[in-house]
C-alpha cells in the first residue's frame, strides 16, 4: 500500500493549519479570469473594469446566441439539445458571478475571518482540528482544480470523438448570429470563440468555487472543535476549570453561529439552484440521442458530480451540528450548581438542537438526503415527461 499511495496522501496532508497558502492558489484564477472580487482592486480602473465586465458581458451575447441558434435549427433534435443545454449553464454562470460581485464585501469579510483566525494556536486540539479540515480544503481544491478543465476538454473534444468533425457540429448549441456556421472561415471562428468562452469559465470557476469550500471547512472545523469542548463538561469537579471551559464554549458557539448565518446569506441557494435543473435536462434528453449523438453523457457526469460535491460539504456542517447537539445531551451538564451556568448550557443546547446548515431551495439543506431527493425528483420529472411525450 505504499509507493504512489502514500506520496499522494502526503502531497495532500497540509503542513500548515492556516488557509492562506490554499486561498493563494484559489485568488491565482480568480485574478487570471478578473473575478477576483476580494481584492480592494476589484473594478478599480479601466483595465480591472473590461477584465470583469468583459466577460459577463459576453454572458448576454451568448444568450442571445443560444436562443437565435435554437430557434434556427429547432427541427433538430441534437442542436435543440445542445441549445438548451449551453442556455442553462450561461444562466448558471452569470447567476453564479453576478451574485458574488454584488455580495463581494460580505465574501471578503468571510475570507478574512478564516485568513485572520490563529485560534489554532490556543492548544493541541485546535491545532489538530484545524490541520485535518484544512487537509480536507486542499483536497477539495485539487479536485476543483481537476474537474473543471476536465469537463472543458471533454465538452471541446465532444465533436470529435461523435466523429461529428466532417459534419462542422459545434461542441456547444450556440453560434454566431446571422451567419451559417457550417460554412467556412465561420465554423473555425465560432469553434475558437467556445474554445476561449469554456477555458475562462472553467478557471472563473475553479476560482469562485474555492472559498466556499474554504468556508464550509472552517465552520465544520470550529463544531467539531466546539463538540469536543462540550463533551468536557462535568468531567472535572474544579469549578472554575468548568467556567473557563463554559466560557470557551460560548465565544466559539457565537461565533460559529454568526459565521454560519453570514455564510447562509453569501452562498444560500446560488449553490446548486441551477444544478438540478440541468440534472433534469441531461436525464430528459439522455434517450433522444443514440450513442455519442448528444453530449449530455457527459455533462450529466459532470452535474452529478458537481451536485454530489456541494452536498457533501453542505453534509459536513449538518453532520457536526448534530453532534454538538449529541455532545450536550450526552455530558453531565446537569449536575451543575450554579444557576448561571445552566443557563448558558441551556443557551448552548437550545441552539444546538437546530442544524446549521446551507438550504437549497425546496429541498432543505444540502446533504447526502438532499442529493438523493434531487436524483429522485430529476427521474420522476424525466419519466413523466417522456410519458407526455409518448
Amino acid at each position: 500500500m505504499g509507493g504512489p499511495l502514500s506520496w499522494l496522501s502526503s502531497f495532500l496532508q497540509a503542513t500548515t493549519p492556516n488557509y492562506q497558502g490554499t486561498f493563494a492558489v484559489f485568488r491565482v484564477f480568480m485574478l487570471i479570469c478578473g473575478v477576483n472580487f476580494f481584492d480592494e482592486d476589484f473594478m478599480v480602473g479601466p483595465v480591472n473594469q473590461f477584465r470583469f465586465l468583459g466577460p459577463y458581458l459576453s454572458g448576454f451575447y451568448t444568450v442571445i446566441a443560444c436562443v437565435l441558434h435554437l430557434i434556427r435549427y429547432l427541427g433538430d433534435v441534437d442542436s435543440t439539445i445542445l441549445s438548451l443545454a449551453a442556455l442553462f449553464s450561461v444562466i448558471e454562470v452569470m447567476i453564479k458571478i453576478g451574485g458574488m460581485a454584488l455580495k463581494r464585501k460580505l465574501g471578503a469579510k468571510l475570507i478574512n475571518i478564516i485568513l485572520e483566525d490563529r485560534s489554532y494556536e490556543d492548544g493541541d486540539l485546535e491545532w489538530s482540528v484545524f490541520l485535518k479540515y484544512h487537509t480536507l480544503a486542499r483536497k477539495l481544491m485539487y479536485i476543483t482544480i481537476i474537474s473543471y478543465p476536465f469537463t472543458a476538454l471533454m465538452l471541446l473534444s465532444y465533436p470529435a470523438l461523435a466523429g461529428k468533425l466532417d459534419e462542422h457540429m459545434l461542441p456547444v448549441g450556440y453560434s454566431i448570429p446571422f451567419f451559417d456556421h457550417k460554412q467556412q472561415p465561420w465554423y473555425v471562428i465560432n469553434y475558437l470563440i467556445i474554445v476561449v468562452q469554456m477555458s475562462w469559465c472553467a478557471l472563473a470557476f475553479i476560482g469562485t468555487d474555492g472559498p466556499f469550500y474554504l468556508c464550509v471547512c472552517y465552520s465544520t472545523c470550529k463544531l467539531e472543535i466546539l463538540q469536543s469542548y462540550t463533551a468536557k463538561i462535568g468531567e472535572t469537579e474544579d469549578v472554575e476549570e468548568q467556567r473557563r471551559l463554559m466560557r470557551k464554549i460560548i465565544e466559539i458557539h457565537t461565533h460559529v453561529l454568526e459565521y454560519s448565518m453570514k455564510l447562509l446569506r453569501y452562498a444560500g441557494n446560488e449553490r446548486g439552484q441551477n444544478v438540478d435543473l440541468l440534472l433534469l435536462w441531461h436525464l430528459f434528453n439522455l434517450p433522444l440521442g443514440k450513442k455519442l449523438k448528444n453530449s449530455s453523457y457527459g455533462m450529466l457526469a459532470t452535474n452529478v458530480a458537481k451536485m454530489w460535491i456541494f452536498c457533501y460539504c453542505g453534509e459536513l456542517v449538518v453532520t457536526k451540528s448534530n453532534e454538538l447537539s449529541q455532545a450536550v445531551y450526552t455530558n453531565r451538564w446537569y449536575e451543575l450548581w450554579s444557576k448561571k451556568d445552566l443557563k448558558a448550557i441551556q443557551f448552548t443546547l437550545a441552539n444546538a438542537q437546530r442544524n446549521v446548515g446551507f438550504s437549497i431551495g425546496g429541498f432543505g439543506f444540502l446533504s447526502y438526503v438532499t442529493f438523493t431527493q434531487i436524483m429522485k425528483t430529476a427521474y420522476s420529472c424525466n419519466a413523466f415527461l417522456h410519458n407526455m411525450m409518448n
